[in-house]
C-alpha cells in the first residue's frame, strides 16, 4: 500500500480534490480571456488531451501549441526552466529508453488555468524484462492555453496507488467517486 508522504500530501490539500470531472464537449467556451482564447476549463482539457498525444504517441510537432516558450517545472531535481524545445527534447529521449512507457491517471481535477493528476508511470524495464511503476502528483498552471508551469511529486521506484482504476484517457471522467 502506497503511504503519502507529508509533501504529496500538502499538495493535495494545497490542490484540492474538487473540481471538474466533464469532458471538453460538456463545456461552454468562453472566449473573454486574453487574445480572445478559450479561458474555462475546456481550454485546460483541450490542452492535456493533446499533451496525452506528446506523451503517448510521440506526436513532438503539438508540442509548440502546448508548452509555453519558457516552462517552469519544480521536481524532485529542483526548479529549473526549460524551452519547449528542450522538455520536448527530454519527452523524447525518456521515450527511447522506456519504449513503452504510458503515464496512467487515477484521478484528476480541471479548473480554468490549472490542473492536478494523480498518476502512475509505467513502463517495461528493457533490459530485464521487468515491469515498472512509479505513482505520483502533479499540478500545472497553463497561460494562454500552454503549460506554463508544474509541481511534480514523485512516490518511490516500484509505488503504485492502492485504489488504482486507471482512465482510458487523461481527461476521461474519473473513476474515482
Amino acid at each position: 500500500m502506497l503511504a503519502m508522504n507529508r509533501r504529496s500530501a500538502c499538495l493535495t490539500l494545497v490542490l484540492g480534490c474538487t473540481g471538474s470531472r466533464a469532458r471538453a464537449a460538456d463545456m461552454k467556451i468562453s472566449t473573454s480571456g486574453k487574445n480572445g482564447t478559450m479561458t474555462d476549463t475546456a481550454a485546460i482539457i483541450d490542452l492535456f488531451d493533446r499533451w496525452e498525444k506528446v506523451w503517448h504517441e510521440g506526436q513532438f510537432d503539438l508540442v509548440p501549441g502546448c508548452v509555453g516558450d519558457q516552462y517552469i517545472r519544480h521536481d524532485e531535481t529542483g526548479t529549473r526552466t526549460v524551452t519547449r524545445e528542450a522538455y520536448a527534447a527530454e519527452i523524447a529521449k525518456t521515450r527511447q529508453e522506456r519504449p513503452d512507457i504510458r503515464v496512467v491517471v487515477y484521478d484528476h481535477a480541471f479548473q480554468e488555468e490549472r490542473a492536478w493528476f494523480r498518476f502512475a508511470f509505467k513502463w517495461t524495464d528493457v533490459a530485464t524484462g521487468e515491469a515498472r511503476s512509479r505513482a505520483g502528483m502533479q499540478s500545472y498552471r497553463s497561460e494562454d492555453n500552454k503549460l506554463a508551469e508544474t509541481w511534480l511529486s514523485m512516490q518511490p521506484m516500484g509505488s503504485a496507488w492502492p485504489d488504482a482504476v486507471a482512465q482510458a484517457h487523461w481527461t476521461d471522467p474519473s473513476p474515482v467517486k
